[in-house]
């Protein structure tokens, strides 16, 4: 099941291959990937998945950013956990690539 996250910057899509997952983890998701944007703001396209595989949740992500792509996965106990896990990799990726572009 593919959704679109509605953001003002760039195109975002949710794909959820768990079973319907809540409403709330939804908004959960649109408000941690909201906050990327202050490590980087030019942000293209967002592509999320999040899965289970037997008990292990993961948060997948790939950002089509200015002068790249970025992909980060995470994994833990919970659907929560996980994406916390894969905001804070994204996070500390965008930083990097953001100190790498004004090194040029």
């Amino acid at each position: 099941m593919t959704q679109p996250i509605r953001k003002t910057l760039c195109s975002s899509t949710l794909q959820d291959t768990t079973s319907k997952s809540p409403p709330a983890l939804r908004e959960f998701v649109n408000a941690k990937f909201s906050k990327l944007e202050q490590f980087f703001d030019r942000i293209n396209q967002v592509y999320i998945v999040l899965k289970v595989e037997k008990v292990t949740q993961i948060a997948d992500a790939n950002l089509h950013v200015n002068g790249g792509e970025i992909h980060a996965s995470a994994e833990g106990q919970d659907m929560y956990a996980a994406i916390d896990g894969l905001i804070d990799k994204l996070a500390r990726q965008l930083t990097k690539h953001k100190d790498k572009l004004k090194q040029h």
